[in-house]
């Protein structure tokens, strides 16, 4: 397969580019124009002088073997200086005594890379002098004698920096003032952002998160409260990872204990799906860290309205004892589009196949049983292609269950679940509330809206109106059309990183040892200094607030989306989405029932 050096990107002068192939004796044919190569086309000889903006796509061809698979390197020579943009809303928090974390809006000039700068004074002027490197980029700094500073030390395509440099140790209980510059690829630099000032924690504080704050509850439908809240002060994606602890309530006056804890979450924000019409609830939560547990929040309260004559979404009445392991409850969500004996579930137990549709066995008795799938069709069964259909993954023991709801492979159809245990378990994933109440063909038409093109075709048909495929499907596994979607950026964490590991195929392929940086390609969270060179994560804290995944390009849109349409964000949209706990994997002992809801 041919490789172009340099890469894809963005560049200041005339770019001579190499095309190199592992296959000895390959010959290798290129094209500038736009179409694909051929053994007709040029044969690549020797490097190609790139003085305008173009694309080359090559071939590798040796006359035993097929043709290679062909690779497409794109170049923008940019040697104007152009106008360039100012990022806007700066924030910056901190995060320890010796850490600041940054975070701003992008440029609206495309291709930009970005400056920060720091100091004790508030009305500095950014210069070499004040300009802060990552510690992975001071090294370069220092090795390449002579280099430009601006050059070197830039955070990349990345929105975010934690300022964490030992080469420019920050101080305990002292404020500094950041200010950010974008820089395009001829120099030019845009005007700095607003200063803003941030005061670094005491040494001899213990890292606590504070009591949080804006907590607010608001009533979604009579069996769901959404919760709300100003992120901790420590909450960032570099190093402090936060948990938020979710205690609920009948009485206004209650202390937050295990008895009444609901759920935990790293987003701030919650879904309380369990609740019941016409009740009011009272909610406290707590932010928790390594370091130990804020005060309570403030109490808030939310009260549910009326079903009138509508089944609660959660119906758990009528469900018999299992005399196995445990029992399932199937519920017809679909709003009026389907009938009970149009909607067919089956599953294959120990070697037993069982079908029947909800009208005619509502229930069904789990026993023990390893790696099992229970599908779930509305409408005509076997029609291969056209079946609106989708499954859950599960592994029940004697005494426990390990289960999950998943969209690695599509949405097809709307599935949640509720998983009670005798340990207290009682939980939900899948898809919310929200979603289920919606139309199909309106959900459909949010993820178009919602991702960029090249993650369209997903939603369309073929696929279209029976599911929306996962990208690999859609055109971003080798060979697709959008296989070179994440090369850039791959390249980029390889090198910042130093990593010595095989880089990574189309798509994140070829991850499977590596589940962190898989994720952190697909959530695009990687940057300088962030992975060990043998390819392991050098710290969990980049896991520590969804709030920073999926926000610079290139990203998984198909992910965003399914994890926005999910119970708390918890839903598999990718192999190794459980790195940092954002799966929708579960697990207890002593299960009791589990009731699926299908929806359309």
């Amino acid at each position: 397969m041919p490789a172009f050096a340099p890469p894809s990107g963005t560049y200041a002068s005339t770019q001579s580019v190499t095309i190199t192939d592992a296959t000895a004796g390959a010959t290798i044919y290129y094209t500038t124009n736009g179409t694909t190569p051929t053994t007709a086309s040029a044969v690549y000889s020797g490097p190609i002088a790139v003085s305008t903006s173009e694309t080359i796509e090559a071939i590798a061809v040796k006359s035993e073997d097929n043709n290679s698979a062909g690779e497409t390197a794109s170049y923008v020579i940019s040697t104007s200086s152009g106008t360039v943009e100012s990022p806007t809303s700066l924030t910056a928090v901190a995060s320890t005594s010796e850490q600041t974390y940054l975070n701003w809006a992008p440029s609206s000039t495309p291709g930009v890379n970005y400056l920060v700068f720091r100091d004790t004074a508030p009305g500095f002027t950014p210069s070499t002098a004040n300009l802060v490197c990552t510690y992975s980029q001071s090294v370069n700094l220092t090795a390449a004698s002579g280099a430009n500073p601006y050059q070197v030390c830039t955070t990349w395509s990345m929105t975010y920096l934690a300022d964490n440099n030992a080469g420019q140790q920050l101080q305990a209980s002292t404020t500094y003032y950041y200010k950010v510059e974008a820089i395009n690829a001829a120099g030019t630099t845009s005007s700095p952002t607003a200063p803003v000032a941030v005061t670094t924690l005491g040494a001899s504080t213990s890292g606590a998160p504070t009591v949080l704050t804006g907590l607010t509850a608001t009533t979604e439908s009579p069996n769901e409260v959404a919760l709300t809240w100003n992120s901790s002060p420590a909450t960032n994606a570099g190093t402090v990872v936060i948990t938020y602890h979710i205690y609920r309530s009948t009485t206004v006056s209650f202390t937050p204990s295990s008895s009444n804890q609901i759920g935990t979450t790293k987003a701030n924000l919650f879904q309380d799906d369990l609740v019941s019409a016409d009740t009011t609830y009272y909610y406290i939560v707590e932010a928790n860290n390594s370091s130990g547990t804020s005060p309570a929040s403030p109490v808030v309260s939310a009260t549910t309205g009326s079903l009138g004559s509508a089944a609660p979404f959660w119906d758990m009445s009528n469900i018999p004892t299992a005399k196995n392991v445990l029992e399932l409850k199937f519920l017809n969500r679909t709003n009026g589009k389907y009938t009970d004996d149009q909607i067919t579930w089956s599953a294959t137990v120990n070697g037993a196949a069982t079908q029947n549709t909800v009208a005619s066995q509502p229930f069904f008795d789990m026993p023990a049983n390893s790696s099992g799938r229970m599908y779930f069709y509305l409408g005509p069964v076997g029609q291969g292609s056209t079946d609106y259909y989708d499954f859950i993954e599960y592994t029940v023991g004697p005494t426990s269950i390990n289960f999950d709801t998943t969209r690695v492979d599509a949405l097809g159809i709307k599935l949640a679940a509720r998983l009670t245990c005798g340990d207290g378990t009682d939980v939900v994933v899948g898809e919310n509330q929200e979603t289920f109440a919606e139309d199909r063909a309106t959900t459909f038409e949010r993820y178009l809206n919602e991702v960029t093109p090249a993650f369209q075709a997903e939603a369309q048909a073929p696929f279209a109106p029976y599911r929306i495929v996962e990208p690999g499907a859609g055109g971003f596994n080798a060979g697709g059309p959008q296989q070179n979607y994440y090369s850039a950026y791959i390249s980029q964490i390889w090198s910042e990183n130093g990593l010595t590991i095989p880089e990574a195929g189309p798509n994140g392929s070829n991850l499977g040892s590596f589940p962190d940086l898989s994720a952190a390609i697909f959530r695009h969270t990687a940057g300088p200094n962030t992975f060990n060179a043998n390819g392991s994560l050098k710290s969990q804290g980049m896991w520590g607030n969804p709030a920073y995944f999926f926000q610079t390009e290139p990203y998984d849109h198909y992910a965003q989306f399914i994890t926005s349409i999910a119970v708390n964000g918890q839903q598999y949209a990718f192999p190794y989405n459980d790195a940092g706990g954002y799966s929708s994997d579960v697990s207890c002992s002593n299960p009791k029932t589990l009731v699926v809801s299908i929806g359309w």
